[in-house]
């Protein structure tokens, strides 16, 4: 009888680790298409599906990883190149100032000092409520702002976001 409870535990416990794979999964499949890796730091990155900044934070570590940490210019370039298309109006990014206003950190903890704000940003925007998250500027930003560049944006907003998973976490 014993045997049998215990039995049942571990084929719960399976099935549980099985189902949650299985999610982890359908999230990679059904929101990520494709895996970029950046040869300068051997991270990996994935364009997610149109989402809030929390949701596509929160699948980000679902999977490992944070929305991407830009540690300089070289990494923004690699972001520009890899993610920006003719469609693209924003990305989002890591870095927000919703603990502080006005102090801008980013969500993996990470200090980098390398910042790339466009002209007049992060503005706050109170007028739509407050924006507290980062987003790069694309070659389809209605602000024309310079694509590579980055501005605050309101929480609710649905954009596609970079996730980022450190070369140590893949």
């Amino acid at each position: 009888m014993i045997f049998n409870q215990k039995l049942n535990h571990y084929q719960k416990l399976f099935l549980l680790t099985l189902t949650n794979i299985l999610m982890v999964n359908y999230s990679l499949n059904a929101q990520e298409k494709e895996i970029f890796v950046n040869p300068n730091n051997g991270n990996k990155y994935f364009l997610t599906s149109e989402m809030s900044w929390q949701d596509a934070q929160n699948l980000a570590e679902k999977m490992g990883g944070n929305l991407v940490t830009v540690n300089d210019e070289k990494e923004n370039q690699w972001l520009i190149e890899t993610f920006i298309t003719s469609e693209t109006n924003f990305l989002w990014i890591g870095i927000n100032d919703q603990a502080v206003e006005g102090k801008f950190i980013w969500i993996s903890g990470e200090m980098s000092n390398y910042l790339n704000w466009a002209e007049g940003e992060p503005n706050n925007n109170p007028q739509q409520g407050g924006e507290h998250f980062g987003v790069i500027n694309g070659l389809n930003n209605p602000f024309k702002r310079p694509v590579g560049t980055w501005s605050d944006a309101p929480e609710q907003a649905k954009l596609k976001g970079i996730i980022e998973l450190k070369n140590n976490q893949n």
